[in-house]
């Protein structure tokens, strides 16, 4: 059997599941554990922002440098998703911090969010983007051991940290700061 894929070996492969869970360790950080390679765009969301699909929309396009014309729905995030061409990069990270957050009120909202980002990271797996090139397209939706149970339906794969980044991560950190993710 092959080794249980994990952030680090994730993120350099445009391939399944787009969008995973990521369980942040007591005392590391999110950012800590999502380190993209070389020539990777890695955007940050901040999921306490994301409670309604119009906040959704506005925190995507100011994370990611929507265009003017990106019109704040379903249909429009998808279409900038699978075009970036004002984010030029190898590759693609989106790091949703505090993902417990994220439309917690409505599932029907949340699966058309999961349904829009695999699109996404499909149409850039295969080439259906604007310009024609293949590319990982990546989505973590962290959240600490803590807060993972406060969704009872994640819809998710759940991506294991890489060891040695959880366990540096952990040895760096303040102690004010342990288990935020």
């Amino acid at each position: 059997m092959p080794p249980r894929q994990n952030v680090h070996t994730h993120l350099q492969h445009a391939t399944a599941p787009w969008s995973s869970l990521l369980v942040v360790p007591p005392g590391a950080t999110a950012a800590a554990l999502v380190k993209p390679p070389a020539g990777f765009a890695l955007r940050r969301i901040e999921g306490k922002k994301c409670a309604t699909p119009a906040g959704v929309f506005k925190e995507f396009a100011r994370a990611l440098d929507f265009p003017d014309y990106f019109g704040h729905n379903w249909d429009a995030l998808e279409e900038c998703l699978a075009d970036l061409e004002w984010l030029p990069a190898k590759g693609y990270v989106v790091l949703i911090t505090d993902a417990h957050h994220v439309i917690p009120d409505d599932e029907e909202e949340y699966e058309t969010l999961l349904e829009v980002l695999s699109d996404a990271g499909e149409a850039w797996s295969k080439g259906h983007t604007a310009d024609g090139r293949r590319a990982p397209f990546h989505v973590f939706f962290a959240v600490s051991e803590r807060d993972k149970g406060k969704r009872k339906h994640w819809g998710l794969t759940e991506l294991p940290p890489n060891d040695t980044a959880a366990k540096t991560a952990r040895g760096s950190k303040r102690s004010g700061e342990a288990g935020r993710d």
